[in-house]
């Protein structure tokens, strides 16, 4: 037996098949292999079985026909081994955390470091590339195609488009209705959901940059504060954080127990959306002048913003960066990476000799700290031993098969963490207090999922993305000498806490905050503005 399988191996080829049959069979295996996430959803807004079937055919022979245009004598074998492993791949990442693979998530790619991309490298990643990727594509190799006459080949072909036709006809009531309710499907359809995708994204950056767009050419700064003192304000950026894991949201484990001491000066806003679902878009919209509404990805690259404006007035801008780059958005100011190690570096090192950078300006400073926070799935090596207060947790990297306990355990650490950097940030801060004025600005980027409904991490189309992506956590740390000195109002401020805030807010609070006269200000979007005493 044994011997007739090794001379079985030894041979050439395994198969013999024409054109036609390979590519229904290719076709049909791409769909039954890589597609399980894509009927999961499917099946979630149409469960009958007849409709279902329907899909699989049209999707079947869609795909036949593609690969019937593509695959030829000596495209056919280098293409269908390239899309094996690739399909092979996108299925990792689908059927792991339930990642929709569209142009927002190949964005994020192209930020993403060496850390991040060893963070995802897994056993079953592994398995998975081998068993449905490797494993296919050596059986592709070892299959001998010969030609099919194109009088078959077109009869095939217009008998696919026949059959399509004939289903989408005769359900053409509950095809319309589930093609034009469930639009993000095709985010999970495996392969034209990474092809569009990265095509999209090949538009995006090839597209040659314009001349740098200018805003707020009008701004001044209008010292208004009563006191002569410059101004130094921190802004941290951070990451990964859900406000539904914040104690001072309501959680009921304290995982902001390090801000305790600094409550008194705290506010802290309960309904804070942000404008996208991952860094690659929520970090340059929090600081655009358009908002949600008016930020388009990939503008960032040629489109001043917030701090080109602080820059434009006498502010000394700094972007101090602990995470996997500032998005385009620091381009034009200071930029420093304090973790000099070559791996991980906690957050607490972007305050080293801060308040020795800070004394070397001389003129009113706004610093950018960007967290590396609570970015998955390697939570644990974001916070150090001391900050481990729930256990077990989740140290694999396919997190998805921890208990979710751990998972949420490990989570909750590294929130921890993040409260005791911002308690440091504040104590650095409230210690330069006599010759600054001293204010933190905390927001995240976006939030996270933990396993609910089976979603893990992040960048989930917006429109359909659960909330613990989009709620988090925003809040201002001010000192009463700086609201007295500022005209500020913080039992006003208290009173704003529990009302609709999101992104948007952030440029033009900053603005009025900071002094700062220009057309795009507007006021009904400063959280200070309402509160400021006449």
């Amino acid at each position: 037996m044994l011997k007739r399988l090794l001379t079985f191996l030894k041979r050439p080829f395994f198969f013999n098949v024409d054109s036609l049959r390979f590519n229904l069979v290719y076709s049909l295996l791409t769909v039954v292999l890589y597609n399980a996430v894509f009927f999961k959803h499917a099946a979630e807004y149409q469960s009958g079985f007849l409709f279902l079937g329907c899909v699989f055919v049209c999707i079947w022979m869609t795909l036949f026909i593609a690969v019937s245009l593509l695959f030829h004598k000596h495209t056919r074998k280098p293409l269908a081994v390239t899309l094996c492993l690739l399909n092979a791949l996108a299925f990792y990442f689908m059927f792991i955390y339930n990642a929709a693979l569209d142009k927002i998530m190949f964005l994020n790619v192209l930020q993403t470091d060496v850390y991040e991309v060893r963070d995802l490298l897994s056993p079953k990643l592994i398995l998975i590339m081998l068993f449905f990727g490797i494993f296919p594509a050596w059986l592709i190799c070892k299959t001998r195609v010969s030609p099919t006459p194109l009088k078959r080949q077109f009869a095939a072909a217009g008998g696919a488009v026949a059959l399509i036709a004939a289903i989408m006809l005769g359900n053409f009531a509950a095809t319309d209705a589930f093609l034009r309710s469930n639009r993000n499907l095709r985010y999970y359809l495996t392969p034209s959901n990474y092809i569009g995708s990265i095509i999209s994204v090949i538009k995006i950056k090839a597209r040659p940059l314009p001349d740098l767009v200018k805003i707020a050419e009008d701004a001044t700064l209008n010292r208004y504060w009563k006191n002569d003192k410059k101004n130094l304000f921190v802004f941290v950026m951070g990451e990964t954080a859900r406000a539904a894991n914040f104690s001072l949201r309501g959680y009921e484990r304290p995982t902001n127990a390090p801000l305790t001491p600094y409550l008194k000066d705290i506010v802290y806003y309960k309904q804070t959306f942000s404008c996208g679902t991952s860094t690659a878009v929520a970090v340059p919209c929090t600081f655009s002048a358009g908002g949600q509404k008016g930020f388009v990805p990939g503008t960032e690259a040629y489109t001043e913003n917030l701090l080109d404006v602080l820059e434009k007035v006498g502010y000394k801008v700094l972007w101090r960066e602990n995470n996997t780059g500032c998005q385009n958005v620091c381009d034009r100011v200071e930029l420093e990476d304090p973790c000099k190690t070559g791996k991980f570096c906690l957050d607490e090192v972007m305050l080293d000799n801060l308040a020795e950078k800070a004394d070397s300006y001389d003129r009113d400073a706004f610093i950018v700290l960007h967290q590396r926070g609570s970015h998955g799935p390697a939570y644990s090596e974001h916070y150090p031993p001391e900050a481990e207060l729930y256990k077990p947790v989740c140290h694999q990297k396919d997190f998805p098969y921890c208990p979710q306990q751990s998972l949420v355990n490990v989570y909750d650490n590294s929130v921890y963490y993040t409260s005791m950097f911002l308690a440091k940030t504040i104590d650095l801060l409230s210690s330069l207090s006599d010759r600054y004025n001293t204010v933190l600005i905390y927001i995240s980027d976006h939030g996270e999922s933990l396993g609910e409904n089976g979603m893990f991490l992040h960048s989930a189309p917006y429109k359909t993305a659960p909330l613990v992506q989009k709620d988090i956590p925003f809040l201002v740390w001010m000192p009463d000498s700086l609201a007295r000195d500022f005209q500020i109002d913080k039992a006003c401020l208290q009173q704003q806490v529990d009302k609709p805030h999101s992104q948007d807010n952030i440029f033009h609070s900053v603005l009025g905050l900071s002094g700062i006269k220009t057309g795009l200000y507007n006021p009904e979007l400063d959280i200070f503005a309402r509160c400021r005493r006449k």
